[in-house]
């Protein structure tokens, strides 16, 4: 492995501009997620429709899920330069028009362009630190985006409820729209010199739509929990493994070795955990230094590891253990997700160095987000169904986390995988 690459070198040679850029995206990336959870409310009580309130989220994420594939094989195709720009506007024109929505059905509409601007422009971006930055710098650029969660963490939803009681829900769309354009003018100069991959991978566009269908009858029968919640489960798994199939690296629903295996375990990791901010971007940055001298496997089973003791603790609670324990585990839990999910991510990245890197990105861009999407399914789910049996919300609980157990354990034992000899 080459030798570590230095922080002050990710700003230097030529790099400068897009880091700076490509951390700006991510810090958007996390104020959007963040703020947005906190402004609802008053949206919903100034334009009411009630019933879109849940799309509003939904058709964010699933706009991404579809735009991410596309992106990074247009990118691939065309060089990133051209689909960067195209979609880094779309994000800024569906921000707009969040901003200015006089009703709850357009602001659905606005966040479905803003999701697919945001999921297109982020895949484009990091498929060019496969290009640009040296295996080394690679982890250190992933510590760096995990760092930018920190303050949204923190800081976010206070922001974003500060926001909506004084300049109004409205701003907390349009305020980040500058700060979008300097991102894009920092990172399209980098962009434009990469030239188009040589052997593009190709995709048609049924596949990611499809995709959507299946995990949006999935979710939704995950949710409604009533007779027709099997047909829609069902038809929702056979579309989905379907459409993935075709979209993520062949032998990826095997785990097969190598970057398809890394792709299953980011889907498992973050099946098993929801968000842990500070802890997570403390275990990234320790990663970032022990991926030098340290082989994959080993630092997957570390975080892999740490990440199912942490859930077992937080189980713990729900049997009478003190809280304490659980915010020493989920402070765990975000550690050892800073290790884990990093190295998956570095594997699949270097399975992109021969070529088609934006397919790469856009494999673990889909398995991330179809993770997060089901976790938020599956955890609802289990906790329904302890409400129809009439059983307790610890119940629903210990279900829900007995699946994150499931997820973690399996992110373990799949750890050895990520290389390509047995």
């Amino acid at each position: 492995m080459d030798s570590p690459t230095r922080w002050r070198d990710l700003f230097q040679h030529g790099r400068g501009r897009l880091t700076t850029g490509i951390l700006l995206v991510e810090f958007l990336v996390a104020v959007e997620a963040l703020v947005v959870i906190a402004i609802m409310p008053a949206a919903r009580r100034d334009l009411g429709g009630v019933e879109f309130y849940g799309l509003v989220f939904a058709g964010f994420s699933l706009a991404g899920l579809v735009l991410s594939p596309i992106a990074g094989r247009a990118a691939d195709r065309g060089g990133p330069a051209q689909p960067f720009l195209l979609f880094g506007s779309l994000f800024i024109v569906g921000t707009a028009l969040c901003g200015l929505a006089p009703s709850m059905p357009l602001l659905t509409i606005a966040r479905l362009l803003q999701g697919a601007g945001a999921g297109g422009a982020y895949t484009v971006a990091l498929a060019a630190v496969t290009r640009i930055y040296p295996e080394s710098g690679r982890a250190r650029v992933l510590a760096l985006l995990a760092g930018a969660w920190i303050v949204p963490g923190l800081l976010g939803p206070s922001y974003g409820a500060l926001i909506a009681s004084t300049l109004g829900w409205r701003w907390a769309f349009l305020s980040i729209i500058p700060l979008t354009v300097v991102a894009i003018a920092l990172t399209l100069p980098a962009l434009r010199a990469l030239p188009p991959v040589e052997q593009p991978a190709t995709l048609s566009i049924r596949w990611p739509l499809q995709l959507a269908v299946g995990v949006t009858g999935l979710i939704s029968g995950l949710s409604l929990l009533s007779w027709i919640s099997l047909p829609l489960i069902a038809v929702g798994v056979v579309l989905t493994i379907a459409a993935l199939g075709h979209i993520l690296p062949p032998g990826s629903l095997h785990a097969h070795r190598g970057a398809p295996a890394a792709v299953m375990i980011t889907f498992l990791l973050l099946l098993g955990f929801t968000l842990g901010t500070v802890s997570w971007s403390i275990g990234n940055w320790w990663q970032s230094r022990a991926i030098v001298k340290t082989s994959s496997v080993t630092l997957m089973r570390l975080g892999g590891a740490i990440l199912t003791v942490a859930i077992i603790g937080i189980m713990a609670t729900l049997l009478g253990a003190p809280l304490a324990i659980s915010y020493v585990a989920w402070f765990a839990a975000g550690f050892g997700m800073g290790i884990a999910y990093p190295t998956a991510y570095l594997v699949i990245l270097r399975g992109g160095d021969a070529g088609g890197s934006g397919s790469a990105v856009s494999s673990q861009q889909v398995a991330e987000r179809l993770a997060l999407a089901l976790g938020g399914g599956l955890g609802g789910a289990c906790v329904a169904l302890a409400a129809g049996m009439h059983a307790s919300l610890a119940t629903g609980l210990a279900g829900a986390f007995a699946l994150a157990l499931l997820s973690a354990a399996a992110s373990f034992a799949l750890a050895p995988r990520l290389t390509e000899s047995g």
